[in-house]
């Protein structure tokens, strides 16, 4: 189903072949889509989360994200397991790992409460993309920071 989507996807946003072997967008979006559904109440503020995350992270337009948004909305409620989608992501740069890590805190917490499925989903998705607990706990404290940054305290 994975390469499905990803065929699809590759073919509307004009990527060739061998790009698409390196295409992780939709296991990304995913994997952020995991994150707020995780407590089985996916606030708008998270899927506008989302797609400003993958708008961010991916520099693709809004329309593709739309398009992004819903083949990994459908992927995500068809999986049985994240591994389905961080086995796409293994020869993703330390630095992308991080990213996608950072980018799924963000998603953890635009709803301004973090529920503790959120955190399991993240804790086990870092593991496995083989990013440190030192720099899960770095990014969930830096999007902290981040946020209370922003909201003025």
């Amino acid at each position: 189903m994975i390469k499905k989507v990803t065929n699809y996807l590759s073919s509307l946003l004009n990527v060739d072949e061998d790009e698409q072997k390196s295409d992780h967008r939709v296991a990304i979006a995913s994997l952020l889509c995991a994150v707020a559904y995780a407590d089985h109440n996916s606030s708008e503020i998270e899927l506008d989360a989302i797609k400003h995350c993958l708008i961010k992270l991916l520099k693709i337009t809004k329309d593709e994200v739309e398009t992004m948004m819903q083949l990994a909305q459908q992927d995500m409620l068809e999986s049985n397991s994240i591994f389905d989608f961080t086995s796409l992501l293994s020869d993703l740069e330390h630095d992308e790992r991080i990213n996608v890590i950072e980018m799924m805190w963000q998603v953890a917490y635009a709803d301004a409460y973090l529920d503790e499925i959120e955190e399991a989903i993240i804790r086990r998705v870092a593991g496995l993309l083989y990013v440190p607990h030192s720099e899960f706990i770095r990014t969930k404290l830096k999007v902290l920071a981040s946020l209370e940054k922003s909201s003025g305290n």
